[in-house]
């Protein structure tokens, strides 16, 4: 009955991550929706990473809430959506698949800790993530890219990509 179960689970993650793949969008989001991350989650980042861009400073306590936020299997699909910069109508939903696979494959959002944030070109921002794997016993760095768009912080299409990449290489 395990085995189901894990069929079913790495099923459902590698659907998610062709949709993702399909149709994220890493162009600017066209409406003018201003948000915050509504979900509270604790965070063990470091705060000292900032990054300035257009008057608005992405501290590392805000990228860490944005990225678990996403990655929370229960953040409603347009909450995770306004947290994106994607014109893809389906994000949200796309997003709340992806995190449901992460958390069945043991990702958890509290794998994922932002540890700084440094400015990469004008309005964006790359964090570098240490992700605590169930799969090996050191974090795995990765950068997630942040883009500042309807005057706030969002987590940038591409990275969804890339989250959605990491999902399929451990079969989670």
């Amino acid at each position: 009955m395990n085995f189901r179960k894990s069929v079913a689970g790495i099923a459902l993650v590698g659907l998610t991550v062709f949709g993702v793949a399909a149709c994220s969008d890493d162009s600017e989001s066209e409406s003018a929706s201003s948000t915050t991350a509504s979900a509270t989650s604790q965070s063990s980042a470091d705060t000292s990473g900032t990054a300035t861009e257009s008057g608005s400073t992405l501290e590392s306590s805000t990228a860490q809430e944005i990225l678990r936020t996403v990655l929370t299997p229960e953040t409603a699909p347009a909450d995770s959506a306004k947290l994106v910069d994607s014109t893809d109508p389906s994000i949200g939903a796309q997003l709340t698949g992806l995190s449901r696979g992460f958390t069945t494959a043991g990702y958890t959002p509290d794998k994922f800790t932002v540890t700084t944030v440094t400015v990469n070109g004008e309005n964006k921002a790359t964090a570098n993530v240490e992700v605590a794997s169930p799969h090996t016993p050191q974090p795995v760095a990765m950068p997630i890219d942040y883009v500042y768009a309807d005057g706030t912080w969002k987590l940038a299409g591409s990275s969804v990509t890339d989250l959605a990449s990491m999902g399929s290489t451990h079969g989670g």
